[in-house]
């Protein structure tokens, strides 16, 4: 792979079109997991390997090819939803904010992940609003913390738990209802 990696950074199209090859289906997966259909997902996967061509003489080889790749997908992914979704941030800030500060550990999603498919989850994950798909996936998927997610999105990190557990009470209402008319 490194070979690749400095072929690219010679302007090297057939490299480059290797490592398309290699990495975009797993990417596609992470895309997926944060937008709300393929086509957006497909947007999101094609940006960001854009910004892989412009950028990849700037990959150090610090850490793995494929952790500074799958950076690059979910930072694009979540400039796509903040920029779709600047309303619904200020609507979480006014009328999501919890009364205490106690987040219920019956939302774990622990608690629910190991009986579904990823199939199933996937399908539960793109049917949640912008915002509250961007913080599930951000602390559940991509374990960055309340702090981190708060300053990247600037909000209060009370506002991002609070998000973050309604996403897991509302993705809990997804699996345990039979899907008859999604979308």
């Amino acid at each position: 792979m490194n070979e690749l990696i400095e072929a690219c950074k010679r302007n090297d199209a057939d490299a480059f079109r290797k490592i398309y090859d290699t990495y975009a289906p797993k990417m596609m997966g992470v895309s997926l997991r944060y937008m709300q259909n393929r086509a957006e997902a497909e947007d999101v996967l094609q940006d960001s390997f854009i910004k892989v061509y412009l950028n990849i003489k700037k990959y150090r080889s610090e850490g793995s090819f494929e952790g500074w790749l799958r950076r690059i997908v979910v930072n694009v992914a979540i400039n796509k939803l903040k920029e779709n979704a600047r309303n619904e941030i200020t609507l979480l800030d006014s009328d999501e904010t919890i009364a205490n500060d106690h987040i219920d550990d019956s939302n774990s999603i622990e608690n629910i992940e190991y009986r579904y498919s990823m199939q199933e989850m996937l399908n539960a994950i793109q049917r949640l609003s912008n915002m509250h798909r961007m913080i599930f996936n951000m602390a559940e998927i991509e374990g960055f913390s309340t702090k981190e997610i708060a300053e990247k999105l600037n909000l209060s990190e009370h506002t991002i738990r609070g998000s973050l557990s309604k996403a897991k009470t509302i993705l809990r209402t997804y699996l345990e209802k039979p899907i008859k008319n999604q979308r």
